[in-house]
């Protein structure tokens, strides 16, 4: 989402219409900013959710991705913490990528500078003390060197290992925090997160809201969840949650798969795409091949610094880069508006990943594509998702394989998405 200048249109009288975000509970001045933002009309999610959410009740938000649903929470919390003073909220998110870009919206939507959200993470030192970076990233004006929020920050975007760092070294006091979001609340509930969350909860007060907030919810990460959650309200948008994107199967031999995707990316050179992989190194080396075919490729994957994986998300959001070679890690709140689409070189092995991976594209109802190639070792895994998910994809030929490299492939540049 990119701040804008949009705003309510005027009625017959020449006035200003009221917002409808007014309708469901804002102040006029939130509603106001959200507007410049560039969020007129509430979307689905909004509609039902942000008036719930004001109520203060724990809650469940369930809405497929690129429905809005990051402003669906962070409106409501910016009203509720501006109707309080010596209140204070957090939000919970699993990737570095996605602390950045939360706090970055929380920034636009603010009412008050005082409300600005400041994004917690690893390696956020590295924006700082990496000079051999070819662009170094800009940092939000209140960012501190050391990356820690200042002492009036109302607003925090962490992830959990980072969180938990500055709690055990009491640099962040929670005993004001009335309103906890746990944004990809399945992915924060699974194994991986585990311990880490596990600790967190135990620092937090328990006299606060709580809204978990994702794609997709397992009954694991759901049963997980309830020692966060108080009789939760259950939010979801009229039409459920299935994501509104094209998709189909490509079944090719393993050792096709770089020239499968490469055809794929030829055959509609004006769209971005997004490519998932499994692995780091899976990913540097499609990305190394890509290049030498002369397309326009970045990488993304945990093993990067961060002011590389910044880099690497600002070539692709501006148009600079016209491909995202990526592993999961850009799988889960990636806003990045108009991805044309997205490709898996297999099959992941959970089908809630599939579901998180394809919704990069179609975003803000958008139209959207994605493609999974499929090697014969791979349909198992392939039908299984099918079956859990309720899907019978289309099976597509694989395009004719060219081993000539025609001209770069660089669609138009991008705006980003609204989550």
């Amino acid at each position: 989402m990119s701040p804008g200048s949009v705003s309510s249109p005027p009625d017959r009288s020449g006035n200003q219409k009221p917002s409808p975000f007014v309708d469901l509970g804002l102040s006029a001045k939130l509603a106001d900013r959200a507007a410049k933002a560039g969020l007129v009309t509430p979307t689905p999610i909004q509609n039902v959710a942000i008036t719930a959410l004001l109520s203060g009740q724990d809650a469940r938000v369930i809405a497929p991705t690129g429905t809005g649903k990051t402003a669906c929470y962070l409106l409501p919390v910016l009203e509720m913490v501006s109707r309080k003073k010596n209140t204070t909220a957090l939000i919970i998110v699993p990737t570095r990528e996605l602390a950045r870009q939360v706090a970055e919206m929380g920034r636009h939507l603010a009412p008050t500078p005082s409300l600005n959200p400041f994004a917690v993470y690893g390696g956020a030192h590295e924006v700082q003390a990496d000079t051999r970076s070819r662009r170094k990233p800009q940092k939000p004006e209140t960012d501190p060197e050391d990356g820690m929020p200042p002492a009036d920050t109302r607003i925090i975007v962490a992830t959990p290992g980072r969180l938990l760092d500055l709690l055990r070294a009491e640099r962040i006091d929670l005993a004001s925090c009335r309103h906890l979001v746990l944004d990809e609340g399945d992915r924060l509930m699974t194994a991986e997160f585990r311990d880490e969350m596990q600790a967190i909860h135990a620092l937090l007060p328990q006299q606060r809201q709580t809204i978990l907030a994702s794609a997709t919810l397992s009954d694991g990460s759901a049963s997980a969840a309830q020692d966060f959650l108080h009789k939760p309200q259950h939010i979801e948008p009229a039409g459920g949650t299935r994501p509104s994107v094209r998709q189909a199967i490509l079944f090719v031999e393993q050792g096709e798969k770089q020239a499968a995707a490469e055809a794929l990316l030829r055959r509609h050179p004006d769209r971005s795409a997004i490519i998932f992989v499994a692995t780091r190194e899976e990913a540097d080396t499609l990305t190394h091949h890509l290049r030498k075919r002369r397309l326009s490729a970045v990488v993304l994957h945990g093993r990067l610094t961060q002011p590389t994986r910044n880099a690497a998300i600002h070539d692709f959001e501006t148009g600079t880069a016209a491909i995202l070679v990526a592993t999961d890690i850009a799988a889960r709140g990636l806003d990045i508006g108009q991805v044309g689409q997205v490709i898996n070189m297999a099959p992941p092995t959970q089908p809630d990943t599939y579901l998180h991976r394809i919704g990069r594209t179609g975003r803000a109802g958008r139209p959207g594509w994605a493609a999974t190639l499929c090697a014969a070792t791979e349909r198992k895994t392939m039908r299984k998702i099918e079956a859990e998910l309720g899907l019978k994809l289309a099976v597509l030929p694989v395009p004719p394989l060219s081993r000539q490299s025609p001209a770069p492939h660089s669609p138009k540049p991008r705006r980003q998405g609204s989550r």
